[in-house]
């Protein structure tokens, strides 16, 4: 295996964005906390290499507790959105929430996983809810940066007023270009839309 990056080329620190949503990503990617009246949950998981620091440790710098973190939902399978899902679910016993197609991607993948992979939990269906005390993430299957990828609305507070988020679970044109992947794209994001 490759050797982490350099950590002034990842690390940032973690930040309150709205009342009920934190950020605990690093500069590239994205992780995110919503905090319901139950515990948390956390959106994207990072690299396994930093997902210890930026989201155990963010949590913690915010003043929240990363044993409080029920479910994990990743957008997608790709390493640097899963890499802390299994140390999540290990540690805390937090719930894993993934797409069936990117759950069979993780069990058939033979070395992206060095520190192991996740045990298959939630397989998400589209429309489907994730509730957590006064919070709920309505999943929105997106298939077209991969195939399980999974958007998500949920609602968070900015200074007590309610506002829906649409967050896209994938966006970057990663796949081979032909016309069907293409297709599968724009069919997603016109839904989302």
């Amino acid at each position: 295996p490759r050797r982490p990056p350099a950590r002034d080329t990842w690390f940032i620190e973690p930040a309150k964005v709205f009342d009920n949503l934190y950020f605990v990503g690093s500069k590239i990617h994205n992780a995110w906390a919503l905090t319901t009246s139950e515990g948390i949950i956390v959106m994207d998981t990072l690299y396994t290499y930093n997902s210890e620091e930026e989201i155990i440790g963010g949590l913690k710098k915010l003043g929240l507790d990363p044993a409080t973190v029920k479910y994990v939902i990743i957008s997608h399978a790709h390493g640097d959105h899963v890499g802390g899902a299994k140390l999540m679910q290990d540690r805390f016993g937090s719930r894993i929430v993934l797409g069936e197609p990117d759950w069979n991607s993780i069990e058939k993948s033979v070395n992206g996983y060095p520190q192991g992979k996740p045990k298959r939990d939630i397989v998400a269906d589209d429309g489907q809810k994730i509730t957590l005390g006064d919070t709920s993430v309505t999943l929105v299957t997106t298939p077209g940066h991969t195939p399980g990828t999974l958007s998500m609305i949920f609602a968070v507070k900015d200074n007590g007023k309610p506002i829906t988020v649409a967050y896209s679970g994938g966006t970057a044109f990663n796949f081979p270009s032909t016309v069907p992947n293409f297709d599968a794209y724009i069919s997603s994001q016109t839904k989302m839309a």
